[in-house]
């Protein structure tokens, strides 16, 4: 089964926010990249 860039953040970030959940510590990384930075950088020449 083939993950994508975008699916394997998502699941880091589920990860995160459990964690933070019930630790009661949160983790703001997340917050330096944007979960969808990588949905812009795709080519999208062959759009008409």
């Amino acid at each position: 089964m083939k993950f994508n860039r975008s699916t394997l953040l998502y699941t880091i970030a589920a990860l995160i926010t459990i964690y933070g959940l019930v630790t009661g510590r949160f983790i703001f990384i997340l917050l330096a990249f944007p979960l969808g930075l990588f949905n812009y950088t795709k080519d999208n020449s062959d759009k008409k």
